[in-house]
């Protein structure tokens, strides 16, 4: 039997008519903001191109003036955008629908785990898989936040054009909203003007978590976890998708990367996750209001809620509120201590925040998850069970998925920016003067004698050092602290360009030493 793939069970009948409304509202704006007669150009362009007259199609794009030509590229540029922006959504409702129905499609994940669970070892198979994307800024793939936006509201508008055809929504009032997103979208520029810099880069990427990276891999890891219970499989902890950072980490070719953008990618991404529980936990607060009139927690939760704060005499009897309010302090101290932010967005009282330090810090993820799973096991002892499944579940997930780092940094340099500072670093120290001019078996020889017998850091000298060892060693210096202070996952390894022989890896483990990142019992990157 043959399973069709998605891509040909898409409705192209509802494709081709939303891509009709978006040409003919494209083609409106053009006429409207540029004239007939450029609008009539363009269509011309489009009649000669369909009649596959490139002879014509060329003299007709000569014969453009440069304003003309900005206005016809604009054009070729916006209508395919319209045209994947409707491709998108109706793929995902297509994608919703068979996932809905039961019905099979190629690629579906309750497929893919029906047949893995007939393995010997499913549970080791499943339980260790870990696909990580990994988040960079090329050029090429960086779209404007701003177009991003703009994309997301006509992405919202075509998402309820079924809603449009029968009458629930109006039809006029939806039609003039769309074509003033691509009015709009028409006189934006889509390419930025000025080089990003890389605190642009980070804040553009990290924008996609909120509302896109963070529920959708949490509801997948859910699903994947629910869909392997199915066959006795308890994937519990299990993360089958993690995120992967670039951005702030590889400086390789990048002399604009250094210790404070290393940094600076950390703590913006920590502040994001935060930003996203203490979201959750308004929401909790906010919706688990059950009284002691009519259930009794556990004394664990009574416990959480004695130590709560929150003294509003409308809590008297909701102890999950007043727990909630004493996690979400704990929190707050946590970011605060970890970052040196709070979020403004808590229900913590104003004069409680200014009293976090009263209030104990999660020494680690795990320690915040507790005390949700202290208050979910509560719930779950009152038989709350579609509560505990409607409002904890992504939220505990996300726990297990991002910590409180929310990406792991990838860290990148070329072998031969390596071979410069340990050739550096060995001079100063008195080991070796002339270490870049060494045969291979006898850099190895130094290397590996430094590593297995030298426990001294090579730059802790009052010697002065160059500019590139410098900028190296302060990047060393930041990734120990930021390990250290948000967690061991924040950067787990550090990829060499150009690695051609052993040394290569040798000299990295040196400069990884140097801030005690590498010892003879392991290495933290």
């Amino acid at each position: 039997m043959s399973i069709k793939k998605l891509e040909n069970s898409s409705d192209h009948a509802m494709v081709a008519e939303e891509v009709k409304i978006l040409t003919n509202l494209l083609n409106e704006s053009i006429r409207q903001l540029s004239g007939d007669v450029i609008f009539n150009k363009i269509q011309d362009l489009i009649k000669i191109s369909a009649q596959k007259d490139y002879d014509a199609l060329e003299e007709q794009i000569a014969s453009l003036t440069n304003q003309e030509m900005i206005v016809v590229a604009r054009y070729f540029a916006t209508l395919p955008l319209l045209v994947n922006i409707s491709e998108d959504v109706e793929l995902a409702s297509e994608v919703n629908l068979l996932n809905n129905t039961d019905q099979d499609y190629l690629g579906k994940l309750e497929d893919t785990i029906d047949l893995v669970s007939q393995k010997e070892n499913a549970s080791e198979i499943l339980k260790h898989v870990n696909v990580v994307p990994v988040l960079t800024a090329h050029p090429t793939q960086v779209q404007r936040k701003t177009v991003l936006e703009l994309t997301d509201q006509i992405h919202g508008l075509l998402r309820s054009y079924r809603e449009v055809k029968n009458g629930t929504i109006n039809q006029a009032e939806w039609t003039e909203k769309l074509r003033a997103y691509i009015e709009i979208l028409m006189q934006t520029d889509i390419i930025r003007s000025h080089k990003l810099q890389v605190s642009n880069e980070i804040t553009n990427v990290l924008a996609y978590y909120p509302k896109a990276l963070i529920p959708a891999i949490t509801k997948f890891t859910a699903r994947y976890q629910e869909l392997a219970k199915k066959h006795n499989l308890n994937l519990s902890g299990a993360t089958p998708i993690t995120m992967g950072m670039w951005i702030g980490g590889d400086r390789d070719g990048n002399p604009y990367v250094t210790a404070e953008t290393l940094k600076l990618s950390a703590t913006l991404q920590s502040q994001v996750i935060f930003e996203y529980y203490i979201k959750q936990l308004n929401k909790l607060y906010r919706t688990i209001s059950m009284s002691t009139s009519y259930m009794k927690p556990s004394s664990a939760v009574e416990k959480l809620s004695d130590l709560s704060n929150d003294d509003s005499p409308f809590r008297t009897n909701e102890p999950y509120r007043r727990a909630f309010y004493y996690i979400e302090s704990r929190l707050l101290h946590t970011e605060y201590t970890l970052l040196g932010t709070a979020d403004k967005n808590s229900f913590v009282k104003k004069r409680d925040l200014e009293n976090l330090d009263k209030i104990p810090v999660y020494k680690n993820p795990q320690d915040f998850k507790a005390d949700l799973i202290t208050i979910k096991e509560s719930l779950e002892e009152d038989h709350d069970q579609a509560v505990v499944r409607s409002f904890f579940t992504e939220l505990l997930e996300a726990i297990d998925i991002f910590g409180f780092h929310l990406a792991t940094i990838d860290m990148r340099q070329d072998s031969s920016v390596n071979e410069a500072c340990v050739a550096e670093l060995l001079k100063s120290a008195g080991i070796c003067d002339d270490y870049s001019d060494l045969p291979e078996k006898d850099k190895v020889k130094v290397l590996l004698n430094e590593l297995n017998n030298d426990p001294r850091n090579l730059h802790a000298n009052n010697k002065p050092k160059s500019e590139l060892l410098q900028k190296e060693l302060n990047i060393y210096k930041t990734a120990r602290q930021l390990k250290d202070c948000i967690g061991e996952d924040v950067i787990k390894q550090h990829i060499i360009s150009h690695t051609e022989s052993v040394s290569d890896l040798l000299e990295q483990a040196i400069m990884l030493k140097e801030y005690d990142l590498l010892n003879n019992q392991g290495a933290r990157i």
